[in-house]
């Protein structure tokens, strides 16, 4: 075991205690980059909580966020200077509910303000939330993890649902190679990795898209289904639409958002297949 997997097999990790809500933001905003992700967990007097680092960097985490960046943009078509579709990475936004801590996840999609106006400007009474810079509320968000455990990364995502400008929730988790085990022809380290889809009003939807199946020990004889791409099974599909979810108040039965004409497409769809290559090729013996 590398020292970067013996890292993150101490994970989460309690770095902080008592620590007001005020400092923990401000805590963020000097270190929220430096390659570590953290978790607030509020105390019982609301005003102070507990810190933990729950993630941080490797080249698989970032490889596999810019990889699903590239899947959300392809609906711009190309357009790359005030995009429709706004794709970035740990934007911070306020956990929902959460007396104004602030959180980010591994990437998030949102409107651009041509067609969402910023939560200021907003005729919408209640205004909409917004991230901490007061641009318009991420619609996706996306959580990577690699070696995180599974209740860690659930109760973030379970949590960014509670928000309902939240409309959907990508979960990846990409556990640690199998000792010994790769593949015969490319050399690459035998993975299981899982996916998770959030969507505002449907039940969860899982993927195990690993180049060995969760609870194999043998990919030969017991080989994974997500072995090619393209796979109408292993594609995770969200309507481009939910991107520009900005109902009036009350939301008017049947609500369903426009897409801007110059988008191209219906759905986001994230190929798996292509996930798992990039998070394979990304670690290599």
């Amino acid at each position: 075991m590398n020292i970067m997997s013996r890292a993150q097999s101490s994970l989460p990790l309690h770095i902080g205690s008592k620590v007001t809500i005020k400092n923990y933001n401000t805590f963020l905003h000097n270190y929220g980059s430096s390659g570590y992700k953290f978790r607030f967990q509020l105390n019982s007097d609301n005003t102070t909580g507990e810190v933990y680092i729950i993630d941080m960097t490797s080249a698989v985490h970032g490889d596999i966020i810019t990889r699903l960046q590239n899947f959300f943009e392809v609906p711009n078509n190309g357009v790359v200077d005030n995009p429709p579709i706004v794709v970035t990475g740990q934007v911070l936004h306020y956990v929902p509910g959460g007396n104004r801590v602030e959180t980010a996840p591994s990437a998030c999609v949102r409107p651009d303000v041509a067609f969402v106006p910023k939560p200021a400007a907003s005729t919408v009474i209640p205004r909409p939330p917004g991230d901490t810079c007061g641009n318009p509320h991420a619609r996706i968000m996306c959580e990577v993890t690699v070696g995180r455990s599974v209740g860690e990364s659930g109760r973030k995502c379970l949590s960014w649902m509670r928000e309902p400008y939240v409309r959907a929730v990508i979960s990846i988790k990409i556990l640690e190679p199998r000792l010994n085990m790769q593949e015969p022809t490319t050399g690459y380290f035998y993975r299981t990795m899982t996916a998770k889809l959030y969507r505002q009003g449907m039940p969860v939807q899982r993927w195990d898209f690993g180049n060995i199946k969760k609870y194999s020990r043998d990919p030969i004889t017991d080989p994974p289904g997500c072995n090619a791409p393209n796979l109408a099974a292993y594609r995770i599909t969200i309507p481009i639409s939910e991107v520009f979810w900005d109902p009036p108040s009350p939301i008017p039965p049947g609500y369903t958002p426009a897409i801007p004409p110059n988008v191209v497409g219906i759905n986001f769809v994230i190929d798996l297949y292509r996930i798992q290559r990039v998070a394979l090729q990304a670690q290599t013996p």
